[in-house]
């Protein structure tokens, strides 16, 4: 167990010092959310709206946005170097890739949110009275759980078609719904104060998780054979 842990912790941190090195891709996804932020807020004021009614799906939908944007890229870089054969071989295990991939993608998320979520709760000027913050914490947790592993799994499944750009947001979507409709309502409690009455779709996001963070353990090796 150890040693699959260690193989994991090396595969996340060369795909770390990678992304780090360049920066290229996470200032170019950090701009974009910042964009997101700006329009949706615009929006928000010229429809003259409770911000608190609409901010959990304006944010979670620029979530969404900007994951298909930072996530999309986690295979692309072992695809451009035809290195991607020669990994497999290393790892030896193949789902020890989704995992190393799926903690990068996680983390690339929440830095992305680190900020990203401040300016949406700035611009937006939500009132932070009353707010259940660990409700809150907990929805962008699960969620960014949830994003980080469904497009790692997808990504996996689209990196050898040459159309993988395109396909990825399109299969992204309805698999993620649930995870959506989930985070929007748990969000929407914490905005108002509420805890055990939104639990439940807490569990449910919380389930959404472990089942597609669980199913690549048995699916990926298949998953690259196709």
């Amino acid at each position: 167990m150890a040693e699959f842990w260690r193989r994991i912790w090396i595969l996340y941190r060369k795909d770390l010092l990678e992304e780090f090195r360049s920066m290229d891709h996470l200032w170019s996804t950090v701009v974009f959310g910042t964009m997101l932020v700006f329009v949706f807020s615009f929006a928000v004021q010229l429809a003259d709206v409770s911000t608190r009614q609409v901010f959990p799906a304006v944010l979670w939908v620029s979530i969404f946005f900007l994951s298909v944007v930072a996530l999309q890229r986690s295979f692309a870089k072992e695809k451009e170097s035809a290195v991607m054969d020669a990994l497999l071989l290393a790892c030896g295990e193949r789902s020890l890739l989704f995992y190393g991939k799926f903690l990068f993608s996680f983390t690339l998320l929440l830095l992305l949110e680190a900020v990203v979520v401040p300016l949406f709760w700035i611009f937006l000027d939500v009132d932070g009275a009353g707010v259940n913050l660990g409700l809150f914490a907990a929805a962008v947790l699960a969620g960014s759980w949830g994003l980080a592993a469904v497009g790692t799994l997808l990504n996996g499944i689209t990196s050898q078609l040459p159309s993988a750009r395109l396909l990825f947001p399109i299969l992204a979507f309805p698999l993620l719904i649930p995870l959506l409709i989930g985070v929007v309502l748990c969000t929407q409690g914490a905005l108002a104060g509420q805890g055990r009455s939104t639990m439940g779709w807490l569990y449910l996001v919380f389930v959404f998780d472990l089942l597609f963070t669980i199913l690549p353990l048995v699916l990926f090796d298949y998953i690259l054979e196709g």
